[in-house]
């Protein structure tokens, strides 16, 4: 009974220090960022493009553009993909080449960023010999479809069967089950894997370097070289001038709070909806 209640005592102990560590890191992070960044945070810096090389002031407003319009963009392409390719898994569970589908969104899942963006610039900047917004959306949309494709098979597995089999038992056609019974049912939980998504991708900077370039103007075409938070934060911080250093931990906040907030969203979406149903 001792050694049952010490291994108990163990286990619960080592669970407990595991979540406080979990957490204990992200606050750090965070408050690291915000201490450093928070400070020089100002309306310029919200609203102006960077300054040349080696003059203070200025802003990041061309790459707060280019992460919503090259992340929206990203999101617009992979979700049909992302989607469907979800949607078919789950419903054809069991057969071999839903399993391979399966397979293959996960093993995309686990392809370097860095490799995504050789590819982006091999078979997009290369062929088409230009840099583009639209490159790099197209970059991102292969790191945006698998996780799509696993959050819908994973969110429609969890609509009651019943549901379904009570359709199916009033006539319904399958395509009509698919759409109106178990889209309808799991579409929190597919707009949250969405949010999370894009969460991911908004951060992401290798992609950026291979194919969107950077530009120091606001860049709308999306055919164009573009700016980013991720690539400004990268060229910023690797400047020698202390000034671009700085704004580098003020977009490095920025950015960190745009991904918090879309996971933070996430989240409430689905409890929303779960207070709603109950």
């Amino acid at each position: 009974m001792t050694s049952r209640k010490l291994k108990n005592g163990v286990m619960g102990f080592l669970v407990a220090a595991s979540a406080v560590l979990l957490i204990a890191v992200l606050v750090v992070i965070v408050w690291h960022i915000f201490i450093l960044g928070v400070k020089y945070l100002n309306w310029d810096f919200f609203t102006k493009t960077p300054t040349p090389m080696g003059e203070s002031g200025g802003g990041v407003f061309n790459a707060i553009v280019g992460t919503f319009l090259i992340t929206l963009m990203a999101a617009a392409i992979g979700t049909p993909f992302g989607m469907f390719a979800g949607i078919y898994v789950a419903e054809h569970r069991g057969q071999r080449f839903a399993g391979v589908v399966r397979l293959c969104a996960d093993a995309l899942q686990g392809v370097p960023s860095i490799v995504i963006g050789i590819f982006g610039y091999t078979f997009l900047v290369v062929r088409f010999r230009s840099y583009s917004a639209l490159s790099a959306s197209v970059a991102l949309a292969f790191m945006f479809v698998p996780t799509t494709t696993r959050v819908t098979e994973e969110v429609l597995n969890l609509v009651p069967s019943g549901l379904k089999e009570a359709a199916y038992a009033l006539g319904a056609r399958r395509s009509s089950v698919v759409w109106n019974v178990s889209i309808k049912t799991a579409a929190a939980g597919i707009t949250s894997g969405l949010l999370t998504s894009m969460a991911r991708i908004a951060g992401e900077t290798a992609p950026l370097l291979f194919t969107a370039f950077g530009s120091r103007y606001v860049e709308w075409n999306m055919l164009r070289p573009m700016s980013a938070l991720p690539l400004q934060i990268f060229v910023n911080a690797s400047s020698p001038y202390p000034a671009l250093q700085q704004q580098a931990w003020s977009a490095a906040f920025v950015l960190v709070l745009l991904i918090l907030l879309l996971q933070y969203g996430a989240k409430h979406l689905i409890a929303r909806v779960l207070r709603v149903k109950a």
